[in-house]
């Protein structure tokens, strides 16, 4: 895939683990601020949030490509891609927020569209309500396809759709 100068995949490995869970913390802790939990209660609720996510991901993606985000050398982030019969799906895009507004995820996004589009793939995702992400979604040619409850199914149309 293309990056973003200095920006790099690489396959996730198990020393990774500690780093995914400071980003798991990061992305997922100020959903929890406006409830006042002290510091500690927020943590160990995450940390089961997390092993809980994991499972998920092993038993709906059989085919799910881990890839760890760096930026000169230090990780910033994850993409997870599963291929599915018909589409490339961006399970997850996660960057640690202060890397965020640099033009990382939209990096990553045009990479993943390239991808999918020289194999003939459009590409799936689905986003959480409210969430700020759904814009660039948007500006980057993916449309509603799906109401998921809190979620809405997205898909970017590749050139052989």
């Amino acid at each position: 895939m293309a990056m973003l100068e200095g920006m790099e995949l690489r396959r996730e490995r198990p020393d990774d683990a500690e780093f995914l869970k400071q980003l798991f913390y990061a992305v997922r802790s100020p959903e929890f601020g406006a409830a006042g939990w002290p510091e500690e209660q927020t943590r160990d609720f995450l940390a089961i949030q997390e092993r809980m996510q994991w499972t998920h991901y092993d038993r709906t993606y059989k085919r799910l490509e881990r890839w760890i985000v760096e930026r000169n050398g230090r990780s910033i982030g994850r993409l997870y891609l599963a291929t599915e019969p018909d589409a490339l799906r961006v399970v997850e895009i996660s960057i640690m927020p202060e890397d965020r507004g640099r033009g990382l995820g939209s990096g990553l996004l045009r990479s993943v569209l390239e991808q999918a589009s020289a194999a003939g793939l459009d590409v799936v995702l689905s986003v959480d309500r409210g969430n700020r992400a759904e814009g660039l979604y948007r500006r980057m040619g993916f449309e509603a396809v799906r109401d998921e409850g809190m979620k809405t199914g997205m898909r970017w149309r590749g050139p052989a759709s």
